[in-house]
């Protein structure tokens, strides 16, 4: 392949021709602009490294020219600062490097600027695996190669030259921590992104694969859109997608250059700061992703900063990375007691503080997705998510037979109501309802197993040291009631419900596809005749089963519903509305 270097300075060409001619490629050097696109048919470049300042000629208008040729020509901007990568997003051009650059990264952002499609090594030694991911990652206009080890992916890397490697962990005669040191400890395949997927999940396990030379780390089981996110960010090259914020705070201002320029180059967004005091006003007008901090400051020192921090509601759950020359065991207590995340004693490597940010990023990043996704799975599909992740059993499928109250909730006439509202005004009023409704339903241990619509549909669970799934199963039904008028007189459209509880014995466990999409859910006949109960119940009030007033006692106020006839039940049966449980007065 073909490469010109546009320089008046001829250094630079025999910096990009090192690393490239043993590689094959033919590199050219040219003093101009005019020059190059006078001699443009005769070079037949693929692409063009060109310095930021041009004297004869337009940076944007020299990049769209090489671009509308019949054989376009990628063109990478070499600049001297930081700043310079904005330049180069503003005038589209195809890659960046930042002067003064190392071998790995002249190949780096060649290979990801001229490649037709992004090339990826999948090293998985599950064949399942490969069948769901790899038409994921098709799917978004990546070549995939597939590897069942890390000896298999080696040798496929070496051959092909891929863009990015994504791998496993625990695989046979190398496993994901052996390749990425391979990779990374070989001149020619340093500069290639690594990003480790396992169902290794501990902070142990993405500390060595950071340490390893991991780029990133995702924990199994994978979103397709969280995996694609990734890795797009890691595909990108030399012209990186816009990473997080970072602060460096540091009173030396050799050591805020040290520590600014390596997370720089990794396409991090850097802020610095002198002292702790203006680390602190900084995070609170830009709130950073995360601080490294010195220890000892003016002003305010790196311990008192992480007070700071973790006093403010808005930035407690910032990490902070604490620098310092003090190593001993008590001085690492007091750093972790005021809430550092983690530490780098004093002379480090650059590449130590990269995969430092790096591991201490990629574990906030996987806590605030636990945090996000709590509010859309149920807790019993968290608890049962984790417990698999820890068992190493993700792709095994669980169902228990227990017993259990089930409630469905639904609101009288609302369909054709929300006919009369816009599709934000009933989103709008449904979210409120909910908003109101749903922490009843969790103050007695109830788990919302989902919304059908305006219709909750709960179950409550045996608890240790708590009233049984029936009873506490009624006191939030009550609750829920007795909270509508205050709901209604605080809106324009007034709303009523309808209660349905049931008890029995059902089966909760896993309902789907193995890999694709799975709900954990409850299923049986207690289900369905607790939804039954919820049709037939009288509007603003709570209609029971049988089995859930045996549980009630003597001393509920009930009125019994004789002759009921359920949906798929062969006789009529007798259904009560529950007025109010023992121990508590009328809603």
């Amino acid at each position: 392949m073909n490469v010109v270097v546009v320089s008046d300075e001829p250094v630079l060409a025999e910096l990009v021709r090192r690393p490239l001619t043993p590689l094959g490629y033919r590199v050219a050097g040219v003093a101009s602009a005019g020059e190059l696109l006078a001699r443009v048919d005769e070079l037949a470049p693929r692409a063009a490294i060109v310095t930021r300042r041009l004297p004869d000629h337009d940076l944007a208008a020299l990049v769209s020219a090489l671009r509308s040729r019949a054989e376009p020509v990628a063109t990478i901007v070499v600049g001297t600062a930081v700043r310079d990568r904005t330049l180069a997003h503003q005038v589209d051009a195809d890659g960046f490097l930042l002067a003064p650059f190392a071998d790995a990264e002249v190949l780096e952002v060649l290979g990801a600027s001229t490649r037709a499609r992004k090339l990826i090594v999948l090293a998985d030694d599950s064949p399942l695996i490969h069948r769901h991911t790899v038409p994921i990652l098709e799917d978004e206009g990546y070549e995939v190669l597939s590897a069942h080890d890390g000896a298999e992916a080696l040798e496929l890397i070496r051959a092909r030259r891929p863009d990015l490697v994504i791998t496993d962990v625990e695989m046979p005669r190398l496993d994901g921590y052996g390749l990425c040191k391979a990779l990374k400890h070989a001149a020619d395949t340093a500069h290639l992104p690594v990003l480790i997927c396992s169902t290794l999940g501990e902070a142990a396990d993405l500390e060595r694969g950071f340490d390893a030379g991991a780029d990133d780390y995702l924990v199994k089981p994978v979103i397709p859109e969280e995996l694609i996110t990734r890795v797009h960010d890691l595909a990108a090259g030399g012209m990186p997608a816009s990473r997080e914020r970072i602060l460096v705070v540091d009173d030396s201002p050799a050591q805020r250059h040290y520590g600014a320029d390596c997370l720089s180059r990794q396409g991090f967004d850097v802020v610095t700061a002198e002292n702790g005091q203006i680390a602190l006003d900084k995070a609170r007008a830009q709130r950073p992703a995360l601080v490294v901090s010195d220890y000892e400051m003016p002003v305010m020192t790196g311990f008192e900063l992480v007070h700071a921090l973790r006093r403010d509601p808005a930035l407690r759950q910032v990490p902070v990375i604490m620098l310092t020359a003090r190593d001993s065991r008590r001085d690492m207590a007091q750093m972790r007691a005021a809430g550092a995340s983690a530490y780098l004693v004093k002379p480090f490597a650059q590449d130590k503080c990269v995969a430092m940010v790096e591991r201490t990023l990629a574990e906030r990043r996987l806590m605030a997705y636990k945090e996000a996704s709590a509010v859309f799975i149920s807790e019993g599909a968290r608890k049962a998510a984790e417990q698999r992740a820890v068992a190493g059993e993700l792709l095994a499928v669980r169902a228990d037979e227990q017993v259990m109250a089930v409630m469905f909730s639904d609101l009288v006439g609302f369909t054709p109501m929300s006919q009369k509202l816009s599709p934000r005004q009933v989103i709008e009023l449904l979210n409120d309802y909910f908003d109101v409704m749903c922490p009843l339903v969790k103050d007695q241990g109830g788990d919302i197993d989902k919304f059908i619509g305006d219709a909750i549909m709960a179950v409550f669970p045996p608890l240790r040291d708590r009233p049984p799934p029936a009873v506490r199963a009624v006191r939030a039904a009550l609750a829920m009631q007795a909270a509508m008028p205050a709901f209604n007189a605080g809106h324009d459209v007034p709303l009523q419900m309808r209660i349905g509880i049931n008890t029995g014995p059902l089966v909760r466990g896993d309902l789907g596809a193995r890999v694709v999409r799975r709900d954990y859910t409850v299923i049986g006949d207690t289900v369905n005749q607790a939804n039954r109960y919820e049709v037939r119940c009288p509007p603003g009030q709570v209609l029971v089963s049988q089995s859930t007033r045996d549980v009630l006692g003597e001393g509920a106020r009930v009125r019994a519903v004789p002759g009921l006839e359920l949906k798929g039940v062969a006789a009529p049966v007798t259904g009560w509305v529950i007025e109010a449980l023992a121990d508590e007065e009328a809603p």
